[in-house]
């Protein structure tokens, strides 16, 4: 078989593994609860974010929702250098608190059930622990891999 030939399935596995590579980019969040001393202070939520070969998500937009206005943020922040984030959910509004960090694509969504007693750390969900920027590139990738594919061999066939 001629390079000519093997052209096109040559093509067809460089997108094909260029695509594939490139949805390793998950994030995931860590919290912790941190009951202060002061039983009338607030207990502070301390959040870090991370990609998940480990290195932090620095510098990402934090909005936190309070559960009786999911639309407008109650609070909004920035991580640190080492992807963290905290802050102290208001017991007066208890129901599911939303916290969204995104960075270029990268992010990361958590629900904070909170009830008159504080945060329920044993319910704290990971809503969505994908990169929303790569998540679709693996389709993407197929889809424009194929669709190279198949122009190279209509191409071929023309000639």
């Amino acid at each position: 078989m001629t390079l000519r030939k093997l052209t096109p399935f040559v093509m067809f596995g460089i997108l094909t593994a260029a695509a594939g590579s490139a949805s390793a980019h998950l994030v995931e969040t860590n919290y912790v609860l941190d009951q202060l001393a002061n039983s009338e202070s607030q207990p502070v939520l301390k959040m870090q974010t991370t990609f998940s070969n480990g290195s932090p998500l620095k510098g990402a937009k934090v909005n936190v929702y309070a559960p009786n206005n999911p639309v407008t943020p109650w609070t909004q922040g920035v991580t640190d250098d080492q992807g963290r984030f905290s802050f102290s959910p208001n017991q007066s509004l208890p129901g599911d608190w939303e916290v969204t960090i995104e960075q270029q694509g990268h992010g990361d969504i958590l629900t904070i059930p909170v009830d008159e007693a504080g945060v329920m750390p044993d319910l704290i969900s990971d809503v969505s622990d994908q990169d929303i920027h790569y998540g679709y590139m693996s389709f993407l990738g197929w889809a424009m891999s194929l669709g190279s594919l198949l122009a190279l061999v209509l191409w071929r066939r023309q000639k």
